[in-house]
């Protein structure tokens, strides 16, 4: 909810790009903005509801949506009318039906002419009302608010509306007129609100403050309407150049009104007046809190001193708790998230400002821990829970035990005790050297904890999420976050990579990520990272009968049914040249990938298969059975040298630049390529640098006479020994394999006549320059 969003949005993508960050900006939807770093503290806590828009995000205006205006308004009339009128027929009343028709619902009360109109009008509860009560001093202000309603728009950002002065004016004058007339006060402070907003939309802003003097003021009142009368007031007051004062009366409607926030810190700041000149105009210390908060909530970036401040004036104000809120955000957002992607290696390179250190986070600790065990502010155990998580982002465990032993046997809501078991839990996992079986056990009452916290639907919103829903969703978060990057990442270091796909699998169904670049989901992670040995331990893991509580309760999670992960299993094999084993595993649990060019020779590096384009396509199956046929025929005393080929063509297509690579792997980044790290991996040293392949057209050109043949052979043979050949930045990597490719000498030598040659040096660029720069 501030001019951050902007600079998010632009001034960083750059930087954003560069290092890898975490969510996708140049194409695809936007980060979502209550989920774009990693949160473990809930912003929700304040004890006060209505202030959910002001929660910290950089990138919306503001956090979560407003209560309605409507919604309080009905609430009102819904009093008004002792509970006669449902809220149903209120809306459709007040909201939706015309001035004329309620004219002749008027003239049917007072003068007794026929009631003409639709059974839907005269079957409405406040209809109905009327005709009992014959309360034509309500239904007259609703026909007179009915006139004013087409010239009471505020207007938009862009744009001002017309407005007929006039005949808002005379309006003005004729709910002065009315409010004398009328005897219920309630009906007299509408009929003021009405004559003070037309003044004001018609510019007359003077005009405005006498009505508001000389109407409303004598009306003491605590309601909706009273305040958005002085917000009207406060509005002409900064028209007219009064803008502490206005600024005065915006704080009192911010505090009081939570229909009206959004508006009144917005006028705050257009008031653009210092600080001070507002809170010299406060009468109260709850006044002078309200107001140092507000100009707190203006700042983007971290900004202790407001917390100070607010305390300063009123330790018990409702707003202290926003502003802490919002500080733990900013620290979650600019520290945190980067040591956890640091710690945990599940995001890379995040960007952060370099600006928030450990001190910073010491710094709000220290506040945090002052001001609870001082005792003024409203909740210490709330205080001392935040200081408890600030030390776990310090990694100071002992302080953070200390802080929640102070906080443990303090009188707290529901929502700060189960806060408390949050911080309690991380420090918990923290502390545990190892997850061995009796730990994993004592964990589980804590996730099945979480469950229970989790929202019952999935988000249906996008910006604005109604305020009900932020605990759920924090809880969403928190239990996601906790699996990603705690739990998944302390199995990787135990080498336990079983447990970690089950964690991830587990995260993937409390809260998959939505616009994380270097997100891996739990199926991608089990199919394309894990070794085949733990693809089958957790194949077996399944049906084990032994399994504890834990493990059924991970198991319960795993992302892939038993035939996808059988699938997976001899995927890998595939994917380390185990032609057998797949075969086996194929026919164990089927096969739902195709292909069709896979055993046919790629002479350029462009495209992939298309599911839907395939003429004649044959099944993963069938594709490792051919496979092993091939080596079977490889092993015989004579080799055909198209069996050599076509099994180089098989090896090539299954490639990272092969058309048939989805045979390997499920997810190919487009931007990789071969570096001599992959060759520390074996099934990375082939997939990227087709190794095999290379020795196999090798093996297949020496077994031929035919100098076609041979060419075609020793061009492919070339491409695979491209993709593996060493370069330096300070040289264009075309000419240096040019230069370094070990069979265009053989091929340029002896076959530039055939066919093949002449055709293929006319498309390859490599080849050519090789050819250019041999002495005739």
């Amino acid at each position: 909810m501030n001019w951050k969003r902007f600079t998010a949005y632009s001034g960083s993508a750059l930087a954003l790009t560069v290092a890898g960050a975490a969510y996708v900006w140049s194409c695809g939807p936007e980060p979502d903005p209550y989920d774009y770093y990693t949160t473990l503290f809930n912003p929700n806590l304040a004890e006060k509801p209505g202030f959910e828009p002001f929660y910290y995000t950089a990138l919306a205006d503001h956090y979560a949506a407003e209560i309605p205006e409507q919604t309080l308004n009905l609430q009102e009339w819904g009093a008004f009318f002792k509970g006669k009128v449902n809220e149903k027929d209120l809306t459709e009343f007040i909201y939706t039906y015309t001035r004329p028709q309620m004219a002749v619902l008027y003239n049917h009360i007072e003068k007794n002419q026929p009631l003409q109109l639709p059974d839907s009008v005269q079957q409405n509860g406040l209809t109905q009302y009327f005709l009992a009560s014959k309360d034509r001093e309500t239904l007259g202000y609703f026909m007179y608010a009915k006139q004013c309603e087409p010239h009471s728009s505020p207007g938009d950002y862009w744009e001002v509306p017309k407005r007929d002065s006039a005949t808002m004016m005379r309006l003005a004058k004729n709910g002065m007129q009315l409010y004398r007339a009328a005897q219920n006060e309630n009906i007299r402070e509408r009929y003021a609100f009405q004559s003070v907003r037309m003044s004001h939309y018609a510019g007359n802003y003077t005009q405005a403050l006498q009505y508001y003097d000389s109407l409303a003021a004598p009306l003491k009142s605590e309601s909706l309407i009273h305040y958005r009368t002085l917000a009207l007031k406060a509005g002409s007051l900064m028209r007219t150049g009064k803008k502490a004062q206005s600024a005065y009366l915006f704080s009192q409607i911010f505090d009081k009104v939570p229909s009206q926030r959004k508006l009144a810190f917005l006028n705050l700041k257009w008031a653009n007046v210092y600080e001070n000149s507002v809170l010299q105009l406060c009468k109260t210390p709850y006044e002078r809190g309200t107001v140092t908060a507000m100009y707190a909530l203006r700042q983007a970036d971290y900004h202790p001193q407001g917390l100070e401040q607010t305390y300063a004036q009123d330790p018990k104000h409702p707003l202290l708790e926003v502003l802490l809120s919002r500080e733990i955000a900013k620290l979650e957002e600019n520290y945190m998230t980067g040591l956890l992607g640091k710690e945990s290696g599940q995001i890379h390179n995040y960007w952060y400002s370099s600006e928030f250190g450990p001190e910073k986070v010491e710094r709000l600790r220290d506040l945090a821990g002052r001001f609870a065990t001082e005792g003024k502010v409203k909740e210490p155990a709330l205080f001392h829970i935040a200081g408890a998580y600030l030390s776990y982002m310090l990694r100071d465990y002992k302080a953070t035990r200390a802080s929640l032993a102070a906080a443990q046997n303090l009188p707290a809501r529901p929502g700060v005790k189960d806060q408390f078991e949050v911080v309690k839990l991380l420090l918990t996992i923290a502390e545990q050297p190892r997850f061995d079986a009796p730990f994993e056990q004592a964990l589980l009452p804590s996730l099945k904890w979480l469950d229970a916290k989790l929202p019952k639907k999935e988000r249906n919103y996008w910006y604005d999420p109604a305020p009900e829903t932020l605990t759920g969703d924090y809880y969403s978060r928190f239990y996601r976050n906790l699996m990603d990057f705690i739990i998944a990442p302390r199995y990787a270091q135990q080498n336990d990579l079983a447990r970690k796909a089950l964690a991830l699998s587990v995260r993937d169904r409390v809260n998959p990520y939505q616009y994380y670049w270097q997100y891996v989901s739990a199926q991608d992670f089990i199919r394309d990272s894990l070794p085949t040995g733990t693809m089958i331990a957790l194949y077996n893991g399944r049906k084990a009968r032994n399994l504890s509580d834990f493990e059924k309760y991970l198991y319960q999670n795993l992302a892939l049914k038993e035939n996808e992960l059988g699938e997976a299993v001899a995927i890998s094999y595939v994917r380390h040249h185990n032609f057998p084993d797949a075969v086996e595993w194929f026919r164990r649990s089927g096969s739902t990938r195709a292909t069709e060019a896979a055993l046919r020779p790629q002479f350029r590096d462009y495209g992939i298969e298309e599911s839907d384009s395939m003429r004649q396509p044959i099944s993963e199956l069938q594709f490792a059975e051919k496979m092993v046929s091939l080596e079977k025929d490889m092993k015989k005393q004579k080799v055909n040298p198209e069996t050599y080929f076509e099994y180089a063509n098989g090896l090539f297509s299954i490639s990272y630049y092969g058309t048939s690579y989805h045979l390997t792997v499920n997810y190919r980044p487009s931007t990789d390529w071969w570096n001599p790290s992959y060759d520390n991996t074996p099934w990375l040293k082939e997939y990227f640098g087709c190794y095999r392949a290379e020795t196999f057209y090798k093996k297949a050109a020496d077994a031929s006479s035919d100098p076609e043949f041979k060419a075609k052979a020793l061009y492919l043979a070339a491409r695979c020994a491209q993709k593996h050949l060493p370069y330096s930045d300070d040289m264009e990597w075309h000419l240096q394999a040019i230069r370094n490719n070990p069979y265009f000498p053989e091929l340029h030598g002896q076959f530039k006549n055939t066919q093949f040659y002449q055709e293929t040096v006319k498309e390859c660029g490599y080849l050519r320059d090789f050819a250019k720069a041999q002495k005739p």
